[in-house]
């Protein structure tokens, strides 16, 4: 079995713990996740093939992680070098170890949330692609000397400027920052947070909206998306994917961005966007839009089953319309479809945040949904109403305070309450199960769930 917990030793002889954490109750953890966890735990930060490099672009500070494995470089050779996003040939983008950070002009960074974001869609057994994350801890002095000088010396302005300066006065000295508990191991000595590897691109206005302003403004142009306006109807699956376009095409930027997206696209993205609401209400998530991501795959019939490989491109959706297939699928009339990603899940789980989707209705509109994660959120609500299992798992892994923990456990009932409410009056229809049902029949499961 691969190690999920493991100790390293900083120059200044502090131990620092690296470790996945247990897995939910009835999650559902592929050999990947494993995989994954194993090698995220052992990136050894002091080894001569790993560098560390200030995060300087976006809008919060971070440490990207570097394997120099393949190269000539030493690891004092390389920091020493490259800044900002340039990644030489032969470099391997190995992770982003991220802490919090919530200072009044800084963006908020909360580094426990990417790991409710990873356990909770497991328990939910989800679609979308959520990343592995891990927890770690690093000596502050040995981070502050490789890591975050530097990125001070290479920020000049905005709220990523502002994070570096506020994290290099609080490793200067840990007892005159207010938030010392949620960036200080108890010894004061060390920074923790954690680990992850996001991968795929930013959608555009197909999934994230138009954005023409932070905040509420663009929540609400989310929920214009063509996607969203067919999770929001009545009708039928099929008829409500039509009417969704129909009212999404009225501007003509989401037009543009969408206007080629088949049934079998519009299903997948339904239920990922449903999925996207759920968690992001249950986590008081406050910067979703924008922060939407995607991979392309490939899917086909083959021997009565549907079968599917990833596209290996980052192209737009204009430029993928012109890529061929694979040869060795060209003859079984392909379709290439973008999978969903949700990487960017650092500003949930504090209380301060806005909770754009509890404030914009956004459980409230939904018309159609996974039976199966129906079912799984009545039984999480029940587990944390009761003090079950998966609140004791969700109390004792994610150094959540009182606040933070009951927070969790008012939403997930909310959004119980809304979508039994939506159920009873027969206006919330369990279709999204079974995207690949349609692919291979051409028909619409609907699935028969009790509300309560």
């Amino acid at each position: 079995m691969p190690s999920t917990v493991q100790e390293y030793r900083s120059p200044n002889g502090l131990l620092e713990r690296s470790s996945a954490l247990p897995p939910i109750p009835h999650g559902v953890y592929s050999k990947k996740d494993a995989e994954q966890e194993a090698k995220l735990v052992g990136f050894d930060f002091y080894a001569e093939k790993l560098a560390l490099c200030p995060k300087t672009w976006s809008t919060s500070p971070g440490t990207m992680v570097r394997d120099l494995s393949a190269t000539t470089y030493t690891q004092s050779s390389y920091e020493a070098q490259f800044k900002g996003k340039s990644v030489p040939k032969g470099v391997k983008k190995a992770a982003v170890f991220k802490q919090s950070l919530n200072e009044s002009n800084t963006s908020g960074t909360f580094s426990p949330a990417a790991l409710l974001y990873y356990h909770f869609s497991r328990y939910f057994d989800l679609s979308i692609d959520v990343p592995v994350a891990i927890y770690r801890e690093m000596d502050s002095k040995a981070h502050y000397q490789r890591v975050t000088q530097r990125g001070v010396a290479q920020t000049r302005s905005g709220m990523i400027a502002a994070g570096w300066r506020h994290l290099a006065a609080a490793e200067k000295n840990p007892a005159n920052f207010q938030a010392v508990d949620s960036l200080f191991t108890p010894d004061r000595k060390k920074i923790y947070g954690c680990m992850l590897k996001a991968k795929g691109e930013r959608y555009g206005a197909e999934i994230n909206g138009v954005r023409s302003r932070w905040g509420t403004v663009q929540n609400e142009e989310f929920q214009r998306t063509a996607p969203y306006l067919a999770l929001s109807s009545d009708l039928p699956l099929l008829q409500a994917i039509t009417e969704g376009k129909k009212q999404a095409f009225k501007d003509a930027r989401i037009r543009k961005a969408t206007v080629d997206a088949t049934p079998f696209q519009m299903m997948y993205w339904m239920k990922e966007l449903s999925e996207i609401v759920l968690l992001d209400f249950i986590f008081s998530q406050q910067d979703r839009i924008g922060n939407i991501d995607y991979e392309w795959r490939w899917y086909w019939l083959a021997n009565g089953e549907v079968q599917s490989q990833a596209a290996d491109s980052k192209l737009s959706r204009t430029q993928m319309s012109s890529i061929k297939p694979p040869t060795e699928i060209a003859n079984l009339s392909p379709q290439l479809l973008q999978r969903t990603c949700l990487n960017d899940n650092d500003a949930g789980g504090r209380v301060p945040y806005v909770n754009f989707a509890k404030k914009t209705g956004m459980l409230q509109k939904l018309k159609h949904f996974s039976g199966n994660t129906y079912k799984r959120l009545l039984h999480l609500n029940a587990d944390l109403q009761d003090s079950g299992e998966i609140f004791q798992y969700l109390q004792s892994y994610f150094l959540l305070d009182s606040g933070q923990l009951q927070q969790i456990v008012k939403n997930t009932r909310l959004a119980k309450e809304i979508l039994q409410d939506t159920c009873s009056i027969h206006k919330l229809q369990f279709d999204l199960d079974a995207p690949k049902e349609y692919l291979l029949t051409g028909r619409v499961k609907l699935a028969t769930v009790a509300c309560g």
